[in-house]
């Protein structure tokens, strides 16, 4: 018998780990034991691999491919596809970039920390962005999420779509402000098979025009929401907290729940940018500040019965259905494991490019004063970058790492549920890569945690109550992507 690869599937191989399967339509890899990757090889429709030459665990691979959809039966004169041979990328495997393709906005977001509403960090030309294209190609990056500053302002927005799907590589999603979202964009993006993921921020009933500094913002807003819901695009949305919209955290979640949003995030401001001047600091939150605010919704949240799955910083997420809710900031691991696991899941997956060109393991690290120490793809190629550079090692900095070089994480009894914190947060705070996220330790040092539980607890009882889980076990976990 002959079997062939499915025609969705790719064999390729990135640096440091040659034994990928590449789903062109999830536009991310899967990588197999070297002995299975073998095997899979020779189903390229040429092989023959009769079963009494197999052994049982080779059957039951090629058995569980199949099922899977992965590979076929190949019939008579049925080969391997020319783009489905094996390749090998100079990089290693990064499922997704996060790409600012302008730092301009037509927005004057109080709270922005990369400083859009003066382009701070400028935006790149068009020759520039196909350039930076092709390197993402040439790495084997086939997934980037588009933000800014506002990336719906660049005259060539359609281009870069154009451009993208020349490289296959996929739109995970579109961070936009709505301003520019209307039915022609829509068409325009339907035109071109992009039917991406959008998110949105909403800041508040009321609120929105307020932060966002432009008057009808809001109104834009909705109105952008409700076209994406009617045309059938994803759509989640993040609320950023402030002392003068705390007070309609429970009226937002329910307005953007009865506009079909089923995503949500909910969390103060990072102190960078725009929410540093001087006018802002009355505005600004402490952790207890926010803290304070989610002890008082989450009995709301599930007394009208979790309208959105919803993560409120990194206190507290739930998913309508699952059986229980979670803790993100508490992720629980052995003593033996500090030395392996990455104090951050999503650094070690996905990266981020500056409308500059730096590139940063996260794009909250995009004006810090450790800024300077990321490297330039204007200056230096993608393919080195993303190889054995400074920037690999950072990304994938351990728990132990953090432990051992941070004096305050070297006794603390939370470093195996904290996982040092976010080190985003640790280089905001004293530029210090392996520094102390200070409101994680706040939360785990003051009990914050017990708190949730207390208020949490009696509230979800009730819930389920009323709206039984779908299925028993554990909740779902976060994926590589999502943050609080």
């Amino acid at each position: 018998m002959r079997y062939v690869l499915n025609e969705r599937y790719r064999l390729r191989g990135w640096y440091k780990l040659p034994t990928g399967v590449l789903d062109t339509l999830q536009k991310q890899a899967n990588f197999l034991p070297p002995n299975e990757y073998r095997l899979l090889l020779k189903c390229d429709g040429a092989h023959r691999m009769e079963e009494e030459n197999l052994g049982e665990k080779e059957l039951k691979f090629l058995e569980k491919l199949e099922k899977g959809g992965v590979i076929r039966r190949a019939i008579l004169g049925e080969f391997l596809q020319p783009e489905q041979a094996y390749v090998t990328y100079p990089a290693r495997y990064r499922k997704e970039a996060h790409w600012s393709i302008t730092g301009a906005c037509n927005l004057k977001c109080r709270h922005c920390f990369m400083s859009a509403p003066s382009a701070k960090h400028g935006s790149p030309s068009h020759e520039q962005i196909i350039s930076i294209a092709d390197q993402l190609a040439e790495c084997g990056v086939f997934r980037v999420g588009l933000t800014g500053g506002e990336p719906l302002i660049r005259e060539d927005f359609l281009d870069i779509i154009d451009a993208m799907n020349e490289r296959e590589i996929g739109i995970s999603v579109i961070y936009t402000n709505g301003w520019l979202v209307d039915e022609k964009f829509l068409d325009e993006l339907d035109k071109r098979s992009a039917h991406t993921a959008f998110q949105l921020s909403y800041d508040g009933v009321g609120q929105h025009d307020f932060l966002r500094g432009v008057d009808g913002a809001e109104e834009k807003t909705l109105k952008a929401l409700k076209l994406l819901q009617e045309r059938n695009h994803k759509v989640s949305v993040s609320m950023s907290l402030h002392k003068g919209n705390r007070h309609v955290v429970r009226e937002s979640v329910n307005l953007m729940a009865s506009l079909g949003v089923k995503s949500m995030k909910v969390g103060s401001m990072m102190n960078l940018g725009e929410w540093t001047l001087p006018e802002m600091r009355d505005l600004q939150m402490t952790p207890a500040d926010e803290q304070e605010v989610f002890e008082e919704y989450i009995p709301q949240y599930f007394e009208d019965n979790a309208p959105v799955s919803i993560m409120l910083s990194g206190s507290f997420m739930y998913t309508p259905g699952d059986s229980k809710w979670r803790i993100f900031h508490e992720r629980k691991i052995p003593a033996e494991a500090e030395k392996k696991v990455p104090s951050c899941g999503v650094l070690t997956h996905n990266f981020y490019i500056g409308a500059d060109g730096m590139v940063a393991p996260c794009m909250g690290m995009c004006d810090c004063g450790f800024s300077k120490n990321f490297p330039n793809l204007f200056e230096t190629p993608l393919k080195d970058i993303l190889r054995d550079s400074e920037l690999i090692r950072l990304s994938g900095v351990t728990v132990g790492e953090v432990r051992d070089r941070s004096g305050k994480c070297r006794d603390c009894e939370f470093i195996d549920r904290c996982f040092g914190g976010c080190r985003n947060a640790a280089l905001m705070a004293g530029d210090d890569y392996y520094g102390v996220d200070p409101s994680i330790c706040e939360f785990f040092k003051n009990g914050w945690d017990k708190r949730i539980r207390e208020v949490a607890d009696p509230a979800f009882e009730e819930y389920i109550k009323r709206c039984p889980p779908k299925g028993k076990g554990k909740p779902k976990e976060e994926s590589a992507e999502e943050c609080p």
